[in-house]
């Protein structure tokens, strides 16, 4: 069970059609849902993420793709999910590197000879043919070749030059704008700009909270403090509710600042749909928006309301909570 926080942010959802191993119900558990902190929230909801189902596709390694998230996050998520019953998606074992097999053939003086062949009689032979052809090639013979290669030089670039005085170009090739060397061999990339997180649009009705020296509070959607900021921790209006920390524990006030519900909870969620998700130690019920009780402190897992549904868990049993007769379809 969590803190709320639902910032949108439509994402492509990451699918590469593995099937998480689970409980149905655990995976089908709301982002909101899983009892993580509004930061990390945030960002998996910025990610892409919208339940329990899209973390247990991803392994461990794999979270660190999206963006912002961190060892600390990691660790916040797998424990998460591990109160769901659920894990990281298993990593694929790493191939055992084969051992090197040995060089067949010798290199440099250690490869064998021939029987009878001696090592330095190639040696001699070469040096004999390059006098041999050394002495063919009179000094005559060489300064003729230097000659006829500079009449074929000359006569080359005369060629050249008519081509271009003709308006044909001297080489064959197409021009590039704006593109370097590196570009030219390995292709140019673009980076694409990165996407800014949306920020909800504001309203003259709009309750905005914000941290001063460690403390919380809200103010109006000008900026006028509302609300001093006096409090641990601070989550966004719900349904004229908003649920606030203090010495470790939770309550909730309205927007002119009155404790409604008093500090006594370990955890909770915003309300929705009336009721909101709590929990004292190691159990969990549901109130309505004056404090009372509606259901009682006794599921080990309770969700937020969402479409008239809510998943619980208790003695180890999945099921789904419905809105309107407060009674739980079991599986």
């Amino acid at each position: 069970m969590g803190k709320d926080n639902r910032r949108r942010n439509n994402k492509k959802k990451y699918n590469d059609g593995y099937v998480p191993q689970g409980d149905a119900a655990a995976l089908a558990t709301p982002l909101e849902s899983l009892g993580l902190s509004e930061k990390t929230e945030g960002i998996l909801r910025d990610g892409g993420v919208t339940s329990a189902r899209d973390l247990s596709k991803r392994r461990a390694g794999e979270m660190y793709r999206i963006r912002y998230v961190g060892k600390r996050e990691c660790l916040e998520v797998a424990a998460a999910l591990k109160k769901l019953g659920l894990a990281f998606r298993p990593e694929e074992p790493k191939p055992e590197a084969q051992e090197k097999q040995p060089a067949n053939k010798l290199q440099g003086k250690d490869r064998a000879l021939p029987e009878g062949k001696n090592r330095n009689a190639d040696k001699d032979v070469r040096q004999k043919q390059g006098t041999q052809s050394g002495a063919q090639n009179k000094p005559s013979d060489r300064n003729q070749g230097k000659q006829s290669d500079k009449n074929k030089n000359q006569q080359k670039g005369k060629q050249d030059n008519r081509e271009e005085k003709n308006g044909r170009p001297k080489y064959d090739y197409k021009p590039y704008d704006n593109v370097n060397l590196h570009d030219l061999v390995y292709g140019k990339r673009e980076r694409p700009a990165p996407e800014k997180p949306k920020k909800e649009q504001l309203t003259p009705d709009s309750i905005v909270k914000f941290c001063r020296q460690g403390k919380w509070g809200y103010k109006d959607w000008k900026g006028n403090v509302l609300i001093q900021p006096v409090y641990d921790n601070a989550y966004s209006f719900r349904e004229d509710r908003a649920c606030v920390e203090k010495d470790g524990l939770l309550g909730y006030i309205d927007n002119k600042n009155h404790l409604v519900i008093d500090f006594k909870y370990d955890s909770a969620t915003s309300f929705s749909e009336g009721l909101a998700a709590v929990s004292i130690g190691e159990k969990s019920g549901y109130i309505d928006k004056d404090g009372n009780e509606v259901l009682p402190m006794e599921f080990d897992v309770a969700t937020g309301f969402e479409n008239g549904k809510a998943i619980v868990r208790q003695d180890g049993r999945w099921g789904v909570l419905d809105r309107e007769t407060l009674k739980v379809l079991w599986r």
